[in-house]
């Protein structure tokens, strides 16, 4: 995400987040003015952490009109708390589109939305090989109306780091700053750090899409 001079705004550094490596991941430490949200190369839940919200489903787009997430919950069986998502953004005439898989995750007083990138179908098996799939990690409030998400911030997680508040294991990859610790790990920061605003600085306001229904 980017955010545009003179307002402020969100938006994927790279399409949709999907391609979060072309290649080897990097150990070049977290210092970085990329990206303004952190991914996790391992999950922040466990099953037990999983939740399912069917006022999810639906269509919901920003203000702008130049974001649509539209949910689906899942009818697989063992998936039931999964969701389908499909990200499009709008620039002008230019549209570009993603498939995620969704998940509701309740932690302790708060709601997080864990966003994890379909498989990379472009491209040839060495391609895909090097396609490095991460999970993003957003604080989110759902209503029957809306949906407020805010992303886990790059700059915030930086700060603490340089002043020794907390301290995880992360690398760079490309300009997104990618969280290397175990579950427990990025579970623990994530807990630790729920009710600061500041770590998830991030955010979007989405307003549920009425689709109206065709006369007859």
């Amino acid at each position: 995400m980017a955010k545009q001079t003179g307002k402020r705004s969100w938006r994927w550094s790279l399409p949709l987040g999907a391609a979060l490596a072309l290649g080897s991941i990097a150990a070049t430490g977290c210092d970085s003015d990329g990206s303004s949200f952190i991914t996790s190369l391992q999950p922040f839940y466990t099953q037990l952490d999983l939740e399912a919200d069917s006022r999810l489903n639906g269509m919901w787009t920003n203000k702008e009109g130049d974001v649509t997430f539209s949910f689906e919950e899942s009818k697989e069986e063992g998936k039931e708390k999964e969701y389908k998502l499909v990200v499009v953004e709008r620039d002008g005439e230019q549209e570009m589109s993603g498939e995620f898989e969704a998940r509701v995750v309740r932690l302790g007083a708060f709601d997080f939305l864990d966003i994890y990138p379909q498989s990379s179908k472009e491209g040839n098996e060495f391609y895909r090989a090097h396609f490095t799939r991460a999970h993003t990690i957003a604080r989110v409030e759902i209503s029957q109306n809306s949906i407020q998400m805010a992303f886990l911030s790059a700059r915030w997680l930086k700060a603490k780091m340089d002043e020794k508040s907390v301290d995880t294991a992360c690398v760079k990859v490309e300009d997104t700053l990618m969280l290397t610790g175990t579950t427990e790990e990025v579970q623990e920061v994530v807990i630790s750090h729920a009710n600061d605003d500041g770590a998830f600085a991030d955010s979007v306001l989405l307003d549920k899409q009425r689709i109206e229904k065709e006369e007859q």
